[in-house]
């Protein structure tokens, strides 16, 4: 039996990287399949339902990404409805993107952004900021990668304000002491962005999410408060932040992700002056962490256990 693999880029990389890992395998880099009534399983961030059907004893699939979004047109296919999607969750790219993070919200809240002009005017000074523990960080969308960057933020000593969708309290919460704030359901999402100084989306693109941040909810942020996004463009509709943004609630937005992607040439977004784009670099994947990732999952499933986490595909993520 074998695996195929195709990746978005720096497919010798990937694998020389799953060889390592899976000595006892037999791989195919993509659009060599070899035999395709031996193929089990696919490593892909994308490819069509077309392309899959060819795989008649196909056991799984697994996103060379974060994301899902792609996979989701399997849902209702008839014969790849039933096979599991493994998404990958990898710690090194929870870690990239908690840093990431703390980057753009410590840049604001110690006042960073305005020493490149103070140097400009020869000025040596120390601009006022809000201290950490002032400066509470809201994490919109609180699961794995979530709960790292909220980590992340109160190892520093800022509060943390947590918002799921669902109920989600874990045994992880006591890392947090009493820094951690739980917000849960859409009844409760304004009283978490007014609570918030900095807002991080980590949500992803699903039915529920896509356009959660309404323009009357951007009405809720605190004045002077900044928007992270890197979890789906979808969660705001590009004209609201903006006019969000020029009201001051927010005042600034640090766009890794946005909806389309990428924007138009013409977008706003790119001459805005409370805007930041960063092209959708927030967390790679690591090629070495990953493949680790893989290669445990379909050890897993050798040994007749499920792969972990799948694509819940009632959620959509």
């Amino acid at each position: 039996m074998s695996i195929v693999v195709n990746p978005f880029s720096r497919p010798d990389q990937w694998m020389a990287a799953l060889q390592a890992q899976l000595p006892g395998e037999e791989l195919y880099l993509w659009p060599d399949t070899g035999p395709v009534s031996e193929v089990e399983f696919v490593l892909a961030w994308k490819m069509s339902t077309d392309e899959l059907d060819a795989f008649d004893k196909l056991q799984a699939i697994f996103s060379l990404g974060a994301g899902v979004d792609q996979w989701r047109v399997l849902t209702e296919h008839p014969t790849l409805s039933e096979v599991d999607i493994v998404r990958l969750v990898d710690p090194s790219m929870a870690d990239e993107m908690a840093a990431y993070c703390l980057h753009w919200v410590l840049h604001f809240q110690r006042s960073f952004n305005l020493m490149d002009g103070l140097q400009r005017q020869h000025r040596f000074e120390q601009p006022a900021y809000t201290p950490a523990e002032e400066f509470p960080v809201g994490i919109l969308g609180f699961g794995t990668i979530g709960s790292r960057i909220g980590r992340a933020f109160a190892d520093l000593g800022y509060p943390v304000n947590a918002w799921s969708r669902t109920d989600r309290t874990s045994e992880s919460d006591e890392a947090f002491g009493r820094g951690l704030t739980r917000f849960v359901g859409v009844g409760q999402l304004d009283a978490f962005l007014g609570a918030s100084r900095a807002v991080v989306n980590v949500l992803p693109n699903t039915v529920d999410t896509a356009g959660l941040l309404t323009a009357d909810r951007l009405g809720a942020f605190q004045p002077e408060s900044l928007f992270v996004n890197v979890g789906r463009g979808t969660v705001v509709q590009e004209s609201d932040l903006l006019t969000a943004l020029d009201r001051g609630r927010p005042s600034r937005a640090v766009l890794d992700v946005t909806a389309p992607e990428p924007p138009a040439s013409t977008s706003p977004l790119f001459d805005h002056p409370k805007v930041t784009l960063t092209g959708h670099t927030a967390g790679a994947t690591l090629i070495p962490s990953a493949s680790r990732v893989i290669a445990d999952n379909i050890n897993r499933i050798r040994k007749g256990e499920k792969a972990f986490p799948l694509l819940d595909r009632s959620r959509g993520y």
